[in-house]
């Protein structure tokens, strides 16, 4: 399933029916064959999630023509909803337009998968891997051996 929010419109893949939405300027994308069809870079998905967690969407940022096109961005949603929790990944094509500096106030150095990285904040886990910036952030309650499992997941 597609939706445009910025458009005024949402496809159901199944049924191409078009309806009303909106949402400014996010494509929401629920069909995890199609992301990447929308970015400039090899979008992986983890092949381990905690107990109950399941993908939910990944949304794009439209630019200002409302089309989404060889973007460095995506965002990623895996939802409990049982708990109503949520696991958020945001992966970007590493470059200068991409990078910058955060300002965590608890930062730990780890490895992911045998490259640098870093948990800080007590939930989030940034790294890079192959060209792509991934950025993983556990709301509620995720463990940090949680999230290093759902990080060294992605290969």
């Amino acid at each position: 399933m597609i939706i445009s929010y910025n458009h005024l419109w949402m496809v159901n893949t199944e049924t191409k029916e078009a309806e009303k939405m909106r949402k400014e300027g996010i494509l929401v994308v629920k069909d995890p064959n199609e992301f990447n069809n929308y970015t400039c870079f090899n979008v992986v998905l983890p092949s381990y999630l905690p107990e109950g967690f399941e993908f939910d969407r990944a949304e794009f940022y439209e630019d200002e023509n409302g089309v989404v096109e060889n973007t460095k961005y995506i965002g990623l949603y895996f939802t409990n909803e049982k708990t109503g929790k949520y696991i958020y990944m945001q992966q970007r094509f590493a470059d200068e337009e991409t990078a910058y500096a955060g300002g965590a106030k608890k930062v730990e150095e780890i490895k992911i998968n045998g490259v640098d990285a870093v948990f800080y904040d007590d939930r989030n886990i940034d790294w890079e891997a192959n060209g792509v910036i991934y950025a993983l952030s556990g709301r509620g309650e995720i463990t940090k051996d949680e999230l290093i499992k759902i990080a060294e997941s992605i290969k």
